[in-house]
């Protein structure tokens, strides 16, 4: 492709650029063996009792990446083992991502409708596919029911769907609210319709459901959003890929100190993550031997990120946080800008460690304090200054339910 720019066939090389985002797209189906599922024919096609009107509603929390992002990601993941340590959290005391669908009577076909007061009908469900304009704001919810396999499921032929999407987050949270909310569209459809609705099955589906819609992204954002608490998931390349999320143990005692002194900061920037995502996948395609480097190091800092966690060492997750910092901009120069900077120097003095989430550019801050008593002092600076735009959210772990 660059030697095709650099001759000036820019037609050409943009062509060959299509296909191989294709091809990665392609691939990545292919390698969870999932694509579009057959329209089901089990209990609910057989049986008429199961198709009275239902109605589910699925919450979900957000999740924040300590290290290890971007080794979740096409192509790394299908040739590369990947390892992520990430954790979900409730902000401001409710789970912020969630989905309604419900079965209806009223009508035929699918009515869509989210939280910015958006809503579309659509009668003629054969017009529900792929590809989708980049500024259809349904795209997500009409590629979840391709991926799910309900457009041809027998309970469309008796019923129409109603859903609704909500998600309580700044725009380009960096939270992996796409995913997440991806998550909850594919689960509340599975449960709709009485399919496989446990979180590997519903994790493997976003991933095809992300590759439809064009963002591409990893695994590990509906991962961390799906599973609760903290976890150290591998992720290990074949055919399919192979994905192992282990709950990291910690006690009682740590998750009180970890709440207490990690303050998770909205920085009011906001920088789509995937615009970053293609810029570090073409530098990977070129087989950049920083960016492996940088790549496998974040997925080594995952492992003992966990370590530091099982031994109660803050601190040391701390200096992971920082290094973790240090290789994204490596990756991605333009991760950072001036009021990040400005906002990591002013934490400085309080913290042991400190990181944009996801893929960096803006949105949350991870800002670790040396000890509580240096949390609360920051963020009563932090919410008193009139040098920062920034809001101080309430959060606690996601635990088990």
């Amino acid at each position: 492709m660059d030697l095709l720019r650099a001759s000036g066939d820019l037609s050409t090389a943009c062509t060959v650029e299509e296909k191989v985002w294709a091809s990665i797209a392609s691939e990545t189906a292919s390698a969870i063996k999932y694509g579009s599922k057959e329209p089901s024919s089990g209990k609910m096609s057989s049986n008429h009792e199961s198709l009275h009107p239902r109605k589910t509603v699925v919450e979900l929390p957000v999740r924040v990446d300590f290290v290890g992002g971007w080794s979740d990601t096409p192509p790394w993941s299908l040739e590369r083992p990947g390892c992520v340590l990430n954790m979900a959290i409730s902000l401001q005391g409710s789970l912020p991502v969630g989905a309604m669908i419900e079965t209806t009577e009223d009508h035929l076909g699918v009515r869509i409708e989210d939280d910015a007061g958006r809503h579309v009908y659509i009668d003629n469900l054969a017009s529900i596919s792929s590809p989708f304009k980049e500024s259809d704001p349904f795209r997500l919810v009409k590629s979840a029911l391709i991926v799910t396999g309900i457009l041809g499921h027998e309970i469309l032929s008796k019923s129409g769907l109603n859903i609704r999407t909500w998600s309580n987050v700044p725009r380009g949270s960096g939270l992996g609210t796409s995913s997440i909310l991806s998550a909850a569209v594919v689960k509340g459809l599975f449960q709709v319709m009485e399919d496989d609705e446990s979180d590997d099955s519903v994790a493997r589906a976003v991933l095809v459901v992300e590759q439809i819609m064009g963002t591409g992204g990893g695994w590990q954002d509906q991962i961390g959003g799906l599973y609760p608490g903290i976890k150290c998931t591998q992720s290990f390349p074949g055919q399919p890929l192979r994905l192992q999320v282990v709950p990291v143990l910690t006690t009682p005692q740590l998750i009180q100190e970890l709440e207490e002194r990690l303050l998770i900061v909205f920085t009011g920037q906001v920088r789509l993550a995937h615009q970053v995502l293609q810029k570090v996948v073409t530098r990977y395609l070129r087989r950049d031997s920083i960016l492996i480097s940088s790549i496998k190091r974040l997925a080594e800092l995952a492992k003992i990120g966990r370590e530091a966690l099982m031994n109660g060492e803050l601190d040391e997750l701390g200096g992971i946080l920082l290094e973790a910092w240090r290789l994204h901009q490596e990756l991605d120069p333009f991760c950072s800008n001036r009021p990040v900077d400005e906002l990591f120097a002013f934490a400085d003095p309080y913290c042991c460690g400190y990181k944009l989430v996801g893929a960096g550019g803006g949105g949350f801050a991870l800002l670790l304090a040396k000890n509580p008593s240096c949390a609360r002092e920051l963020r009563r600076a932090l919410e008193e200054s009139d040098t920062f735009d920034v809001k101080v959210y309430d959060w606690n772990v996601a635990m088990p339910r």
